[in-house]
């Protein structure tokens, strides 16, 4: 079984594809990310995934080194260019049997 930090730098790695499916398949079935709004299960979290490439635009995410810290993993990220460049926040991950169970993220500033 992969460890927590072994899960999330897989997600991390999907997130720069594009590809929503890539981007959900390490979440469990009924997992939740917590934004704005709660996406509850994979497919609604794909579903979100979906709608990331156009709003990025020609823009990247910057990902910081994860660090596991009180059994979640955190990571930081900025957003370089695009229409949301500087844009920043950070990514908590809950990792349960080698899948995300739950992610929240808190945004500084605005959303992208």
């Amino acid at each position: 079984m992969r460890d927590p930090l072994n899960v999330v730098q897989d997600h991390l790695a999907a997130v720069h594809t594009g590809d929503p499916e890539a981007m959900a398949a390490d979440y469990a079935v009924n997992a939740v990310l917590v934004r704005d709004v709660a996406y509850q299960g994979r497919d609604a979290i794909a579903g979100y995934f979906a709608t990331v490439p156009e709003r990025l635009g020609d823009g990247q995410v910057a990902f910081a080194e994860p660090r596991l810290e009180d059994g979640l993993v955190s990571v930081a990220w900025t957003l370089v260019g695009g229409p949301g460049d500087g844009a920043s926040g950070t990514d908590r991950f809950e990792v349960t049997d080698g899948v995300i169970v739950r992610q929240t993220v808190t945004l500084v500033g605005g959303d992208f």
